[in-house]
Formats: structure tokens, C-alpha cells, sequence
């Protein structure tokens, strides 16, 4: 028996405002009521006595888009590298998000930084606006991302700095006169994940946000769960895991992403041989899925400075490989490689506009792959929509670019035929909710007949979620409402690795049937961002209706049999024969697992809007 606690800092959602999308402008709006608190889900077993003591009333789906907040304070914890002296003064440069509608920017003349309650000198500006595609009441009206710049000083360089940022109130008094570049705030990483020879420069101050606000949604594709405050930064020791069957609600996957941060960097043990370690810096395989991107999904769940600085790190490694046509120097023929995620968050955290041309750059990789599918093509999969979708996405929402708009609309509208049969081209005896392709287009299946790919669609709905932050159109909610029928009939119960479980199939037929696959494919790797992609098809069920009432109980399930497998990649003795204790194999996993599920706790929570039996404050 499992309790999920699912714990929503903060104030209360405002209400979804859903318009209509221009692809489709037959589609009438809807508004649906938010709601806020922290919410608590049972699982029925020996304490379903104690739930239904404790039982409520259900009410309705949070909003998406977390409450703005006009007046406030952050707290914000300076770290200083071996790059900073004692005692020596030295510019720390950071952004600070905000949920949208929060300040505009010219009330940024109102933010203030305060050291000891006292203010200090800032250089302040909008970064990034919050953007919207079709309503212009809200596309830049508002900061997303501002920029501030102080000077301090580290008596004692090994320990943070604590400074509060507060806005809403006294206008600043104190301010820097100009912006400084990364010429004098920047210096060359000598140690740790990256040796002088690798050319990578990080800041020489790292600035942490609690993951209490980090956790509103402002850089990610939705709000998110944080860590439990008593969640420790450092590695977990693996015996202890390994001896824990089951964990409390989702926070299995919680410590199995941080893990396997110290894995996929070469720190999960010094007894791990060379050849056993993850190749980052020459095998391109390592990058799938976005590496540097997932380490910064951990650092807004968290709000650790280690996975924010080898974030920062990882993201200009790749960014100095970017050529000029936005491929990746390790693999400069596949745009499977360009990605602009980590990119944006880089450049969202630290305020350096060095990011900004390679994030137009690998949205310019992919302009050559159709969106679009026909049966004419060569060459389709959800996968390559999906990472041409979130790339012109990013570049929209960071530069405002109209093309990039016009394009994701352009996607956005293919996608919506495409899921409704193209008319006739698709097979009418399919399990509506999926991209149907034939096997000569995708290469996991033979010949003319149509399938499509399950954890291939939860890239593609994550990508969705990030299109939706620009537009709350019914269109894209109702296109990730109804994968989540394709995804269910994915679903089947199997004996693997993991004993007999429920897993996604790999690929399934558009009528429900499997495929055969020629070559072994382990299904439950893929239980966790799949199970991702079902809490948010059930969430925007909850949104836009109708929902369907069996997506609920299938996460939970679907959920289990991830969290049994966890335990059977611990290996707490290995490293004694050279090997990680925290197994990742193969490398790209941990971002196929892990960057699209960041916000399944929230969907989950979000979708029932229970009554919050930890509210007003107490959790």
C-alpha cells in the first residue's frame, strides 16, 4: 500500500482562461475554476478505514498556470566558485522567474535587493516576457524571467550569501548603472565534471531560488511537485535504497533522478572504472532527450545547487558544439541532437545572452523535417515532430519571434488532422488518440501497416504541454486528453525483469493489436514517462473534458511498475568490480525517464483537486 502526499506551494491557482486555438477557431472556449492548497491522494488498502474518516469533497481541476503574485519576496542563496577570493568584490548575475502576471515591467523599478534587510545596488531588467500566440491582453504584458545584478563580497567563500528579493512595494533607490557581460563574471571550469582541455566556462557566482517558487511553472512546461524539504542533496547511499520496496507517493522517481545525476556525471562511486563511466564528452549518445535540460528540471524540483551548476556546465559544453545550422558537433547530421531547452533555462538562470543565437540556431535544424505526415513520406515519427515542436516553441517564447508563432500553429494544426484520421488516409478502425504512421515511415515495425510509438507520444504530448503555455487552446488540451485512450490500450500486463508487471508496449497498432518486434524491447523502461504522459491525458480530460474515468487508477499501477524496477537497477555492491551502483543503461535513459515527467505528481494532484488536508501553510 502506497500514500501519495502531493504538496502545491503557495497560493491558490488562478482559473485556466482556455480560447480557442487559430488552427481550429470552431472550437468554443472554456473556463474552468482553479483551485489551490496541498492535496493528499490515498491508495485503498489497510488504512482505506482512516480515508474514509478523512474523506472530502471533490471539487474542481486546478488551473494550469499558477497564481500570479504582485507583491512578494524571494529568498535568493549566493554560492561563490573557487573562482571568487575572500573578501574580494565580484558581480553575481541570476534571473528571477515569475508566475505570469505578476509584474510588469515597468514595475521592475519596484524590485529591490536586500541584504540583511538592508538594500543593495541592482541592475535590473525584463529577460523574457510572458508570451501568448492568440491573446494579446496577455503577450508581453508581463515579466517572466527579469534580470538582476549585484556586487557583494564572500567573507568566507565556502558558505552562501543570503540575499532577499521583494517587489510589489518601495520603489529601488539603489541602482547599478549598467549590465555586465561574461567577460568578468565568467571563468574556466579546471575540475569536476569538465578539465581546462574541455574549453567550458560556467559563473563565477551561482545564484539558488527555493524550489517552493522555482516549482510555480514559470521556466518549465507546467507547475511541478518540489522535493520534500528533508530530501538530502547529496547521493543516497544505495543499500539503504536498495532495501526500500516501495517508496511513499512518487518520490521514488524523486531520488532515482537525483541519483542518477551523480551517475551519468561520473560520480556515483570512485571505485567505477573508466569503462564503465558515461562518455559525455565524445559519445553524443549520452545528449538524446536533452541531458543538460533534465539536470535543470532536478534543480527546479530541488532547488540544490549541484544539479543547477552542472546544468549551467553541460549547457555550454553543448552550446559551444552548436554549429552555425544548429547541429550538435558530436553528431552533426542528426537534428535528433538539437535541442534549445537547456539553452533557454541556461540562459533564463544566469542572465547570459551568449545562449541566444544557438537557441534560434537548433530551431533551425529542424525546419527541414515534416510536420505534417502524409503516406507519401519517407520518414515519420512522433519523436521527430515532438523535438521540432519544442525547439520553435523555446525560440518563440524566448525571442518572440513571429515565424516561430506561425509555426507552431502550423504544427499545431497538422497534428490535430493527423490524430483525426487525415481524413481517410488513416485506417477508422483505430484507438483514437494516436499519431498513426505505417511501420516504413517509423523502422520498429515492417511494411505498409499503421501503428504508433507509446513513449515516442510522450514526447510528443510534453511538447504539446509547452505549445499550451503559449496558447491554452482547447485544441492542444483535447489532442493530449485523447492520447490518453492510445496510450491505455498500449498498456498490457507482461512478465519481464521486474516480475509480472503492467508496461507500455513499445509500439502497438493502430487497431489495439501488438506488433511484433523483431528485437527484444524491455517495455517497462518506459513506464515512468509514459505514466507521465497518461497523468497529464487525464488532466486535461479533468481541464476540457470528457475524462476518462480509468486513466487514474492505470498511473497508479503503471507507476508501481517503475517503482519496482528502480530497485533492480541498485547494485550497492558492484563497484567493487568497477561498476555504478546507481545503474543507468543506456545513458539516454535517464532523460527519457526523467525530463517529461518532472510535473507527474502535480498532473496527478491537479486532475482529482482534492481538498487540501495540509492547507493554509501546514504540510
Amino acid at each position: 500500500m502506497r500514500i501519495d502526499y502531493a504538496h502545491e506551494p503557495g497560493a491558490a491557482n488562478n482559473a485556466a482562461g482556455v480560447t480557442a486555438a487559430t488552427p481550429e477557431p470552431a472550437l468554443q472556449s472554456v473556463t474552468k475554476p482553479g483551485h489551490g492548497g496541498t492535496v493528499m491522494r490515498w491508495h485503498w488498502g489497510i488504512l482505506g478505514t482512516l480515508g474514509l474518516l478523512l474523506a472530502w469533497p471533490v471539487a474542481a481541476v486546478d488551473g494550469f498556470f499558477a497564481a500570479p503574485v504582485p507583491t512578494g519576496s524571494v529568498a535568493v542563496d549566493l554560492h561563490a566558485t573557487e573562482a571568487v577570493a575572500p573578501a574580494t568584490p565580484v558581480v553575481a548575475s541570476f534571473g528571477v522567474p515569475f508566475p505570469r502576471g505578476s509584474i510588469t515591467a515597468a514595475q521592475l523599478a519596484n524590485l529591490r535587493v536586500l541584504d540583511n534587510g538592508v538594500e543593495i545596488p541592482a541592475y535590473v531588467q525584463s529577460l523574457t516576457p510572458w508570451r501568448h500566440r492568440s491573446d494579446a491582453g496577455i503577450d508581453g504584458q508581463s515579466v517572466r524571467v527579469a534580470l538582476v545584478q549585484v556586487e557583494v563580497a564572500f567573507a568566507n567563500p565556502s558558505l552562501p550569501k543570503h540575499l532577499v528579493v521583494e517587489w510589489g512595494g518601495p520603489a529601488r533607490t539603489l541602482n547599478r548603472p549598467t549590465r555586465v557581460l561574461r567577460a568578468s563574471t565568467w571563468h574556466l571550469v579546471t575540475s569536476g565534471s569538465f578539465a581546462p582541455a574541455d574549453n567550458v566556462l560556467e559563473p563565477n557566482v551561482y545564484a539558488t531560488l527555493p524550489a517552493s517558487w522555482l516549482s510555480r511553472g514559470a521556466l518549465r512546461t507546467s507547475q511541478v511537485v518540489p522535493f520534500a524539504a528533508d530530501h538530502p542533496a547529496t547521493r543516497d547511499d544505495p543499500a539503504t535504497n536498495d532495501a526500500i520496496a516501495t517508496w511513499p507517493g512518487f518520490t521514488e522517481a524523486d531520488h532515482a533522478l537525483k541519483n542518477g545525476l551523480y551517475t551519468v556525471v561520473n560520480e556515483d562511486d570512485l571505485l567505477v572504472t573508466v569503462a564503465n563511466q558515461c562518455p559525455y564528452k565524445t559519445a553524443f549518445e549520452p545528449w538524446l532527450y536533452d541531458r543538460a535540460a533534465t539536470m535543470f528540471t532536478l534543480h527546479f524540483r530541488s532547488g540544490f545547487l549541484k544539479p543547477l551548476r552542472e546544468a549551467v556546465r553541460h549547457a555550454e559544453f553543448y552550446r559551444a558544439r552548436v554549429n552555425g545550422s544548429g547541429f550538435f558537433s558530436l553528431n552533426a547530421s542528426d537534428n535528433k541532437y538539437s535541442f534549445n531547452e537547456s539553452l533557454a533555462y541556461a540562459y533564463w538562470m544566469t542572465g547570459d545572452d551568449t545562449f541566444l543565437p544557438a537557441i534560434t540556431n537548433t530551431a533551425n535544424a529542424h525546419n527541414g523535417s515534416p510536420h505534417a505526415w502524409t503516406a507519401a513520406l519517407g520518414f515519420w515519427t512522433e519523436r521527430m515532430v515532438a523535438f521540432k515542436l519544442m525547439a520553435h516553441a523555446i525560440d518563440y517564447e524566448v525571442t518572440g519571434s513571429t515565424t516561430r508563432r506561425d509555426g507552431i500553429n502550423a504544427i499545431v494544426a497538422a497534428l490535430v488532422a493527423h490524430q483525426n484520421g487525415m481524413p481517410g488516409g488513416i485506417p477508422a478502425n483505430r484507438i483514437d488518440g494516436g499519431w498513426y504512421h505505417t511501420g516504413d515511415q517509423h523502422g520498429d515495425w515492417d511494411g505498409a501497416a499503421y501503428g504508433a510509438s507509446t513513449w515516442m507520444t510522450a514526447l510528443l504530448t510534453d511538447a504539446l504541454r509547452r505549445a499550451y503555455m503559449t496558447a491554452e487552446d482547447v485544441a492542444t488540451a483535447d489532442m493530449i486528453r485523447r492520447s490518453g485512450g492510445f496510450l491505455r490500450s498500449a498498456l498490457r500486463t507482461e512478465a519481464g525483469d521486474y516480475g509480472t508487471v503492467l508496461a507500455p508496449r513499445y509500439v502497438i497498432e493502430h487497431d489495439g493489436i501488438d506488433f511484433a518486434i523483431e528485437e527484444p524491447i524491455h517495455d517497462a523502461e518506459h513506464a515512468l514517462d509514459v505514466v507521465a504522459a497518461i497523468a497529464w491525458a487525464d488532466y486535461f480530460g479533468a481541464l476540457v473534458g470528457p475524462r476518462d474515468a480509468t486513466l487514474a487508477g492505470t498511473v497508479d499501477a503503471l507507476y508501481d511498475t517503475y517503482d519496482l524496477g528502480v530497485n533492480f537497477w541498485i547494485r550497492p555492491t558492484a563497484p567493487s568490480s568497477g561498476l555504478t551502483a546507481f545503474r543507468i543503461s543506456p545513458w539516454r535513459k535517464w532523460g527519457w525517464e526523467h525530463r517529461t515527467s518532472d510535473g507527474l505528481a502535480w498532473a496527478v494532484a491537479a486532475a482529482a483537486a482534492e481538498s487540501p488536508l495540509f492547507g493554509n501553510g501546514f504540510e
